[in-house]
């Protein structure tokens, strides 16, 4: 079964948007809570002064006032989202496909990394382990940041699915960490053996600490797959999903925008329809059957 350890649970970034700007009507949905929500999209989530400085860009560009608030995970802002259908969230694409078919969530943006709109799920393992793929760690301790992650938790089922092999019957055990960056620490430091992590928070990590380079092994890439959106509850106005793209796609072309941009490490964003995130729904799916 899932264990969570307290000590790899980190906070998620809510970011709580209430307008008081004067907008065309809408429904009394408005006057609820609206939210952004940062989920392992960054390394050192919690009041994390970067995240600070996008809400007030973002706040500033697309006319629209933001607050700051904290929730845990992927399924608390699929919560709040549902609670609050005007809210916003910067969330993960497995979250995204089943929040979409089931409450008509609404894709406002994607993220650019390397210049694209994917990333890719990348199995580690400590450096000086034998074993070669998932199947290897039969019987052994698999972190996860987020049993909702796409690349934490939804491919390395689906890829030992393909296999004809249940998840929660290959590894003795499934460690919840909370976050990406808490499952490369939970391998390095020997409490797991394997981990699927999202590359890009890979990519941010090591830059932070070269000095794990030498003590992880990259077993594979999965993917790529749809970047982690940005989205919107099912009662968000379109006049606000609009000013939002606008901002958010003009991010690069913007100075202040650029600088949070390259504090990231990413490229931009771009719009693209809700059927791009087909590929996870398709996993999702194949796994409930």
């Amino acid at each position: 079964m899932p264990f969570s350890i307290n000590a790899f649970k980190a906070l998620t970034l809510l970011l709580l948007l209430t307008s008081t700007a004067a907008i065309s009507p809408v429904s009394a949905a408005m006057a609820a809570p609206v939210s952004l929500d940062f989920s392992g999209v960054i390394l050192d989530q919690g009041n994390n002064p970067l995240l600070e400085h996008f809400t007030r860009w973002l706040a500033k560009k697309a006319d629209y006032p933001l607050t700051t608030t904290y929730a845990e995970n992927y399924q608390a802002i699929s919560d709040d989202l549902k609670q609050h259908p005007a809210s916003l969230a910067w969330t993960c694409g497995a979250p995204f496909a089943e929040d979409h078919a089931a409450d008509g969530q609404i894709l406002v943006a994607v993220p650019l990394f390397h210049g694209k709109p994917t990333y890719h799920s990348i199995t580690i393992t400590r450096a000086g382990r034998t074993e070669k793929s998932l199947l290897d760690f039969k019987g052994q301790v698999l972190a996860y940041s987020d049993p909702r992650s796409n690349s934490g938790f939804v491919v390395p089922a689906f890829a030992l699915h393909e296999h004809g092999i249940d998840i929660h019957k290959h590894f003795r055990l499934l460690l919840n960490t909370g976050l990406h960056e808490a499952s490369i620490e939970a391998v390095l430091s020997g409490l797991a053996d394997v981990a699927n992590v999202d590359e890009y928070i890979l990519v941010q990590y090591l830059a932070a600490h070269p000095q794990a380079r030498g003590q992880l092994i990259r077993l594979k890439a999965y993917g790529p797959f749809p970047f982690t959106p940005i989205v919107a509850g099912s009662a968000t106005p379109p006049e606000v999903v609009q000013r939002l793209q606008q901002a958010l796609t003009g991010m690069a072309d913007d100075p202040e925008g650029k600088q949070i941009l390259d504090r990231l490490g990413l490229d931009g964003f771009v719009i693209r329809p809700a059927a791009f995130y087909q590929p996870i729904a398709s996993m999702l799916q194949a796994l409930k059957q």
